[in-house]
């Protein structure tokens, strides 16, 4: 299942785990997150609360439902060696489990199960947001609650506590596959208004909509589906599952921290390295085809004040708001990159002087105009007018590699600094006779 890992504090457990209530990171959350965040844990133990006093208790219910939980421990377990990234949803595939456990026993099981689970995760993870781990779960205890409710309010000419055969084994399929896709859909619901409120200008669509998620999400639909059907047919054949969904996880894990490698982890931006490979590649394209291509160089005005006045966690958020107005006014045209400090690269395919200049007048207008709130930390609520100086460099034919036009947008750039900054010099290309 999706839980929220982002980047921030992190709090060690020794002791007291829920260590001194004041000391929640909760409370440093702005107002609306701050409800929203521990209403959804009420809510969860609510609708708990009351599923307890409507369960009737089996003991073969309690050991189906402890064996399905220490199978989920083991997939956690061996996968511990590699690290879970930040600053992204991460599918920990612990659906495969809940959903089994919604199909073949009572609601109040499927509400009960992320808390062994959570609290097992709690003490085998040396590093916790403990606010985020609560509500994470809670979500989708009450997701996959949901899922167990619809799934036992089917009629049993369509479900029924076993899949049985021909026709009706295709229907009980279906309503699992349904039910599996209403708890996805009602966590995701969860964590994205959470993502909302936290960070209004977050590029959903990049965390749940891109080829990536949807064929994580398609993969753990259909395992969790294939799951329900081991456990319906006969529970102890759920260990022949085990090592598959070992594999999987740890498949996607490994998928998700090759992609994270490539990120800029204070900006979301690509990183210096990525951005060298991908703009080489463009490079070479565009002197093939005789194509257009400008690249820019974008260098924060005295922001080594922003750090001695305020700190290097305000700085970063810095960073962060500059590099969001960058992506905001690019639309996705330009491949931009944090090329080291405060300096941001752009490389612009099919792109000339006029356009260019053009895109970094009003980046530099846009950037001047809009001051930057710092959020969190010790310095909340200063504010900072930032300005940026900005070089550019036009690709011609006496150019032959990327490093000659990252020193060409270099000289331009310190033009700029040098000639009064939050301005924008130009490096044109060399016209060449015929």
């Amino acid at each position: 299942m999706i839980s929220i890992h982002r980047p921030g504090a992190v709090i060690r457990f020794a002791g007291n785990p829920l260590g001194s209530l004041r000391s929640w990171q909760v409370w440093d959350l702005r107002g609306p997150l701050r409800c929203y965040v521990l209403a959804v844990p009420v809510v969860y133990a609510a609708a708990f609360a009351f599923a307890a006093t409507t369960t009737a208790w089996q003991l073969r219910h309690v050991l189906v439902f402890a064996a399905l939980l220490a199978c989920g421990m083991a997939v956690t377990e061996a996968n511990r060696s590699v690290h879970e990234p930040q600053g992204t949803l991460a599918r920990d595939l612990q659906s495969v489990w809940y959903l089994a456990i919604a199909v073949a026993l009572p609601p109040w099981y499927a509400l009960a199960a992320p808390i062994p689970l959570a609290v097992h995760k709690l003490c085998r993870t040396r590093r916790m947001l403990i606010y985020r781990r609560v509500f994470s779960h809670a979500a989708i205890g009450l997701a996959y609650g949901l899922a167990s409710v619809t799934f036992h309010s089917l009629p049993a000419s369509v479900v029924g506590t076993s899949p049985g055969t021909s026709r009706h084994a295709l229907y009980w399929v279906l309503a699992v596959a349904a039910c599996g896709m209403i708890a996805t859909l009602v966590n995701y619901g969860f964590i994205l208004v959470a993502i909302r409120l936290s960070d209004p200008d977050a590029r959903i669509r990049d965390l749940v909509g891109s080829r990536e998620s949807l064929t994580s999400d398609v993969l753990e639909l259909s395992l969790a589906v294939a799951l329900a059907l081991v456990v319906a047919i006969n529970p102890v054949l759920m260990a022949l599952a085990l090592p598959t969904v070992v594999l999987c996880r740890r498949y996607l894990m490994q998928a998700q921290l090759l992609a994270q490698a490539r990120i800029d982890a204070k900006t979301g931006l690509l990183n210096a390295g990525t951005w060298q490979r991908e703009a080489a590649a463009e490079f070479y394209r565009a002197r093939r085809s005789d194509a257009p291509l400008a690249l820019v160089m974008v260098n924060i005005d005295h922001f080594n004040s922003v750090n001695e006045t305020a700190g290097l966690a305000a700085g970063d958020q810095v960073l962060q708001g500059i590099a969001r107005t960058v992506t905001q006014n690019l639309q996705g045209s330009g491949l931009v990159g944090r090329f080291g400090g405060e300096q941001f690269a752009i490389l612009l395919p099919q792109t000339g002087e006029t356009e260019a200049r053009r895109m970094a007048e009003r980046l530099r207008d846009h950037i001047a105009g809009e001051p930057i709130a710092i959020e969190d930390g010790n310095h909340a609520g200063f504010v900072f007018r930032l300005t940026v100086s900005i070089g550019i460099a036009i690709l011609d034919r006496s150019r032959r590699a990327l490093a000659e036009l990252i020193g060409a947008a270099d000289k331009a750039l310190s033009e700029a600094k040098t000639t009064g900054r939050n301005k924008v010099c130009v490096v044109p290309g060399m016209v060449e006779p015929e």
